[in-house]
């Protein structure tokens, strides 16, 4: 790729860049599966659409982040000093 000028600044970014950009792609994704899921059960309970979006809001930005980490912690698998 002509972004990267040597194998050093793509492993680079590789470790880095690419699970981050991964964790905020899921973020919609999760929005959707979760506010299907329990959004009704919030909306329930709270009695209040706003509430229960921002219940939401915290369990998907938690899940983005347990994913931005695992997706981390995969990466320095692929991308070790060893290869």
């Amino acid at each position: 790729m002509k972004r990267f000028k040597d194998s050093d600044t793509k492993k680079k970014f590789m470790k880095t860049g690419l699970p981050i950009m991964l964790g905020l792609a899921w973020a919609p994704i999760l929005w959707m599966i979760f506010i299907a899921i329990l959004g009704p059960v919030l909306f329930t309970l709270t009695g209040s659409w706003p509430v229960a979006q921002g219940f939401i809001l915290l369990i998907v930005l938690l899940a983005a982040y347990l994913l931005l980490k695992g997706f981390m912690h995969i990466s320095t698998k692929f991308y070790s000093n060893n290869q």
